[in-house]
């Protein structure tokens, strides 16, 4: 994201630190990043690899994965994942595999998963280990495919409100989709650019939408007159135009 649009998340990074200090970081690698299964493949192998020069404990977790408008992450425990092992010690330069598979029948509707490797604390007077240790937790999405997928997008609520544009971007088809690109030109009377900002997308889970906004500069909102939304998925592309006739500033 570029940061032309105002903060809004988009979930939780690749990885995240759990505690912040220099000392005893660990380095370890998750392959693939992303999992998707279907009636035909109802499991997948990720694997893990220590690339640091000490032995790590890596506990896995997994949740069902829903969105909130703002692009929070809802997480919800749950046995529908199933990982084995879910518990396992990777010694320096050693790659161990998890097997993932889920429980749950492909339905209608795509269903979303996250699952997370959580790096745990070393055991009591483990060798080598001094100061303050760096945890690392990382996660990625499972998906299981829809019995027939398609993925449909749509834009809607495009408006003005204190000179901050706003819109969402709408799933309303059956699987999950990420757009391309988000394009947002302001124009003034007289046709010219006076503002262009581009932004990539993330994640929009079947069903859920998710809201954007853009601060207007209070410099130059006076001299738009329109306002044009792009948005690239897959080989579709979503248009909208807004009319500021007074201005974008006001309204």
């Amino acid at each position: 994201m570029t940061g032309f649009f105002r903060t809004f998340a988009w979930g939780l990074p690749l990885g995240l630190l759990l505690a912040a200090s220099p000392a005893g970081a660990s380095q370890f690698t998750v392959n693939p990043t992303r999992v998707e299964l279907s009636a035909r493949v109802p499991s997948a192998v990720v694997s893990l690899r220590n690339d640091g020069q000490l032995p790590i404990r890596i506990q896995v977790k997994t949740h069902v994965w829903t969105q909130t408008l703002d692009g929070q992450m809802k997480l919800d425990a749950t046995d529908d994942v199933v990982v084995f092992p879910a518990l396992v010690t990777i010694a320096p330069g050693e790659e161990r595999r998890l097997r993932i598979a889920v429980t749950s029948a492909p339905a209608q509707v795509e269903r979303t998963y996250r699952v997370f490797m959580e790096e745990l604390p070393p055991a009591a007077g483990a060798a080598g280990e001094t100061g303050v240790k760096v945890l690392t937790r990382v996660g990625i999405p499972v998906f299981l495919r829809a019995l027939a997928p398609s993925a449909r997008a749509g834009l809607s609520d495009v408006g003005l409100s204190q000179a901050t544009l706003h819109f969402q971007i709408d799933n309303i088809g059956n699987t999950h989709f990420v757009p391309d690109r988000i394009h947002v030109q302001a124009l003034s009377a007289a046709g010219t650019v006076v503002t262009d900002k581009t932004t990539d997308g993330w994640y929009i889970l079947a069903g859920t939408s998710r809201r954007y906004e853009m601060p207007l500069d209070g410099s130059t909102c006076a001299n738009i007159r329109t306002l044009q939304i792009d948005v690239a998925v897959g080989e579709t592309t979503l248009k909208q135009r807004l009319e500021t006739p007074g201005g974008a500033c006001s309204r």
